[in-house]
C-alpha cells in the first residue's frame, strides 16, 4: 500500500510535511529516487520533494517519523495494491512487523535481499496471528516503502495509514 491519499493531497495542497516544514522542491538530474507517492523509481526531470512523513495515524513511541520522497506536485499515477512493487523486487528490503498492540515485533524482523522472495517473506509474517501488518523499509537509512496489511482487515485493531485498515 502506498501513502495515505487524504495526507498526500494535504501535503500538495499546504506544502507542509508531517513535521511541520515547508516543501523544498528539487528537479532529479538522474532518476531512480525511490518514491512513496506513487511506489516507483523517479525519472530525470521530475520534481521532487524529500519530506518528513509518518505512515502512523495514532501517537506514540512506535509511531515515529522519518524522510521520504515524493512528487512535489499531484502524480498521475498510484499502485493498485496487491502486489510487491516490481522496483522493489531488485533492492534489500527490511521486514517490520507490527503487533496488535502496535509495537515493533522484533524477534521477527527480517531482511529480503535483492531478488529474494519478498512476497512469501511478507505472507508468512502475516499469517501469524499476533501480526497486524508489516511495514517494508531500506535496510540503510531505515525510511519507510510501503506497507502491507493482513488479508481480513477486520481482523485487527490497528488503525494505521498507508492503505491499512483498522476494525
Amino acid at each position: 500500500m502506498g501513502l495515505d491519499e487524504e495526507q498526500l493531497e494535504a501535503f500538495w495542497r499546504t506544502g507542509r510535511d508531517h513535521a511541520g516544514n515547508t516543501a523544498e522542491p528539487f528537479v532529479d538530474r538522474e532518476g531512480g529516487w525511490p518514491l512513496r507517492c506513487c511506489l516507483r523509481d523517479s525519472r530525470a526531470g521530475e520534481e521532487l520533494a524529500i519530506v518528513a512523513w509518518s505512515p502512523f495515524r495514532w501517537r506514540g513511541p512506535y509511531a515515529e517519523v522519518g524522510p521520504i520522497v515524493v512528487h512535489a506536485q499531484p502524480c498521475e499515477s498510484r499502485h493498485e495494491g496487491g502486489q510487491v512493487p516490481v522496483q522493489f523486487r531488485t533492492r534489500r528490503q527490511i521486514l517490520r512487523p507490527y503487533g496488535r498492540d502496535r509495537r515493533i515485533a522484533y524477534d521477527r524482523l527480517r531482511l529480503v535481499r535483492p531478488d529474494g522472495d519478498i512476497d512469501r517473506a511478507i505472507a508468512e509474517l502475516l499469517d501469524m496471528e499476533d501480526i497486524a501488518f508489516v511495514q517494508v523499509r531500506n535496510p540503510l537509512s531505515g525510511c519507510y516503502s510501503f506497507a502491507v496489511e493482513r488479508a481480513d482487515p477486520t481482523e485487527s485493531s490497528v488503525d494505521a495509514t498507508s492503505g491499512m485498515s483498522g476494525a
